[in-house]
């Protein structure tokens, strides 16, 4: 990457880290489902094992656009040794269970159940529990298929999933890197690498996939109904996902090669699930075709505002008005006043370079660089 390619990855950097919910948030939200998970496990007759899913599972949350709006937290409560249970029944052992509890219940009430999960507000987010139970065998790491239920009117019909394959996929998709960001983690917090958990770190994939959601957010905040789901973004940029060091680099890679992983199936647009090949994650594509058209669209509109925008445009002010466009003023205001801070400390302790009018000032030397001297203050 030249220097003008670097700053931009350092201003993204800082972005993600202004939309991501904190470590404050992300504890408080591990507690409360643990706590969900200790009040089911003590009290259904069956194995409880209850963990993330989604975003939350992968490292990819995002805090909301607005204080108004929640993240959420999507678990999984898979009843071990309930293989035999019907649909029904799996999904009201774990919802009378929690209607046992006077909080949960109250919780339950306001938000009304599910189609596949009971949900529950909570102050900054709100959480959906997926009753579910094996499928066949469940061993992890390598069979973990879940079977769950579907309400249709009255009726509860099976579906099955398998969030843990899915997360395991993910996570092979950016081995390497994520490797490096593991034992870069567990040294600063004492810990064995195998003891963390992908949700504690940031990869570039997770990076990118982070600024591709908010784009998306703020890009169909008039349209939803058409707004790419969450798991078609993440599954085609990890398809795309080549081990960039950078965010930069990999939005530039996965932005250029995501639409190409879209199958046509007998006319039908198919976006496979990686560790469930009869799941299409476009399935809505076909009785909704303005879906497609505004994938694409979006992901022309993300090109020109990661890509062509910030290398055609001149200085950092240029840039900032045109990622607060689109990624939202407030975060990406304190994000390049955190870039700010960081070159004006580079600056004070001698550590700033100047690179050229095309390319700017960085903070370590390099060919051609000049050290730019600190401020010095004179009177009183």
């Amino acid at each position: 990457m030249n220097q003008k390619e670097k700053d931009l990855d350092e201003i993204l950097k800082e972005i993600v880290n202004e939309i991501s919910i904190t470590p404050t948030m992300l504890d408080k939200a591990i507690t409360s489902y643990e706590a969900v998970g200790t009040w089911l496990g003590e009290g259904i007759k069956y194995d409880v094992k209850i963990f993330p899913q989604g975003s939350m599972n992968l490292g990819t949350t995002n805090k909301p656009i607005t204080d108004k709006d929640d993240y959420d937290v999507d678990l999984v409560c898979l009843l071990e040794n309930g293989k035999e249970l019907k649909a029904r029944e799996i999904k009201h052992i774990v919802g009378d269970r929690l209607k046992e509890h006077k909080i949960y219940r109250e919780k339950i009430l306001e938000e009304g159940e599910g189609k596949r999960c009971w949900k529950m507000q909570y102050d900054e987010f709100h959480m959906d529990i997926l009753p579910c139970v094996p499928s066949h065998i469940y061993k992890e790491p390598d069979i973990t298929e879940i079977r769950l239920t579907h309400k249709k009117d009255s009726y509860y019909e099976d579906r099955y999933s398998n969030p843990t394959g899915y997360r395991k996929w993910f996570e092979e998709c950016m081995e390497k890197t994520l490797q490096i960001f593991k034992a870069a983690y567990a040294i600063e917090n004492k810990m064995e690498i195998t003891d963390v958990p992908i949700y504690r770190i940031k990869t570039p994939l997770q990076m990118a996939i982070q600024l591709l959601k908010r784009h998306r957010d703020i890009y169909f905040q008039k349209d939803d109904e058409n707004a790419p789901i969450s798991v078609i973004i993440t599954t085609l940029a990890a398809k795309a996902y080549i081990g960039e060091a950078s965010v930069y680099e990999t939005l530039v890679n996965v932005l250029s090669k995501m639409s190409t992983f879209i199958e046509i199936r007998n006319g039908v647009y198919w976006i496979q699930n990686p560790v469930m090949p009869l799941e299409n994650f476009a399935d809505k594509w076909q009785e909704c075709p303005q879906k497609k058209i505004a994938f694409e669209n979006w992901i022309q509109k993300a090109r020109e505002d990661f890509i062509t925008n910030p290398l055609n445009l001149v200085g950092i002010d240029k840039i900032g008005d045109s990622f607060k466009k689109s990624l939202g003023e407030a975060p990406v205001k304190r994000a390049l006043n955190n870039c700010a801070d960081k070159k004006r400390n580079a600056r004070d302790n001698k550590e700033l370079y100047s690179t050229g009018l095309l390319t700017g000032i960085a903070t370590q030397k390099i060919a051609g660089a000049t050290l730019i001297k600190g401020h010095t203050f004179f009177g009183k």
